[in-house]
Formats: structure tokens, C-alpha cells, sequence
């Protein structure tokens, strides 16, 4: 096989092919992140995507997440094995026991299925009560911050007794709320 001799022009598209390669690759990397951004797009604005990615059990507490998946796993299999027994139908001969057997797993399947419910539902009114205390506490924080000042500007001895009187039952409110916030998350 003779020698081949690689000339100017060769050595310059070799260059060139590197340079739309590298071009390629950074058109394929940006197609790629805007197919991400899309799709994390859609999961968050479609309530089945969300489901489907997990986003619900996001706020669940560990507990809470464990059952959900053991009460999820029964219920496919349970689905399973119903599609198993309605083929059996076909060539079985007491049909009835077996459609009995595919309703009493349709029946836990639902059990099942409320007891998800309301594992969400106790969690929400979770989140919703911690957001309110919250709420409450940020609301008494402004009024301890004006108790403050109105204690610091007055010369009063009876109007600055007051002050410190709400300005300490604003302060055992706030660590109420928080220890009941503590006490909702461990839960």
C-alpha cells in the first residue's frame, strides 16, 4: 500500500471537521437541555405528570411515603391478579367463585385506595395548619417589633408595664406556634 501524503487542504478540513463536530455536539447539548426544560415544564403544570414523577409525595413525611408505597405495590399486584383470574373465567368451570375472588380484590383495591386518600388528606390539613401558624407568627413578630418600639418611646411606667406584659405574651404565643410547628413535623 503506497503512502499517503496529507496536503495543506487535508490538515485545514480536519481542523474544520473538529470545529463542526464540536459545533454539532454543542447544538445536540442545547437541544437537549431545551427538551429538558420543556418536559420539566409540562410535569409541573400537568397534574398527571406530576403524579407520575412522584411531586404529591414531595410533602409526605417518611412514614406517611413508606405506606403510601406499600398500599401502591399491593394495589398492582392485586391488579394483577386480577387480570389473571378474569382469563380464568374463560376456561374454568365455576366462573362465580372466581369473579367473586376478582371482586373481593377489587374491594381491597379501593380500601386501599381511601386509605392513600386520606394519608393525603391528613397531610394536607398538616401543611395547611403549619402554614397558618406560620402566618400568625409572622403577624405577631410586626406587633412585637412596634411593642418594642412603643415600650422604648414611652415614658410611662404604667404604659411601659403594658408593653412588656403583650410584648412577653406575644413572645410565648410565637414559641406555642413554633413547638406545635415541631410537633406537626415530626409526625
Amino acid at each position: 500500500m503506497p503512502a499517503r501524503v496529507i496536503t495543506n487542504s487535508q490538515k485545514n478540513s480536519g481542523k474544520n471537521s473538529g470545529a463542526q463536530k464540536a459545533q454539532l455536539k454543542a447544538q445536540v447539548v442545547n437541544d437537549v437541555a431545551q427538551a429538558q426544560s420543556a418536559t420539566k415544564e409540562i410535569a409541573e403544570n400537568e397534574p398527571r405528570a406530576q403524579f407520575y414523577t412522584g411531586h404529591e409525595r414531595l410533602n409526605l413525611q417518611g412514614s406517611q411515603v413508606q405506606r403510601v408505597r406499600e398500599l401502591q405495590e399491593e394495589n398492582d399486584h392485586l391488579q394483577r391478579e386480577i387480570i389473571s383470574k378474569e382469563r380464568e373465567i374463560v376456561s374454568c368451570t365455576d366462573p362465580l367463585a372466581i369473579l367473586a375472588d376478582v371482586e373481593h380484590r377489587k374491594i381491597i383495591i379501593s380500601r386501599n385506595t381511601g386509605e392513600i386518600l386520606k394519608i393525603y388528606q391528613k397531610n394536607e390539613e398538616r401543611l395547611k395548619r403549619i402554614n397558618e401558624l406560620e402566618a400568625h407568627n409572622g403577624r405577631i413578630q410586626c406587633e412585637l417589633m412596634s411593642m418594642q418600639g412603643k415600650f422604648i418611646s414611652t415614658n410611662d411606667m404604667e404604659e411601659r408595664t403594658d408593653c412588656a406584659s403583650k410584648f412577653f405574651l406575644l413572645k410565648s404565643t410565637i414559641e406555642r406556634n413554633l413547638s406545635e410547628i415541631e410537633e406537626l413535623n415530626k409526625h
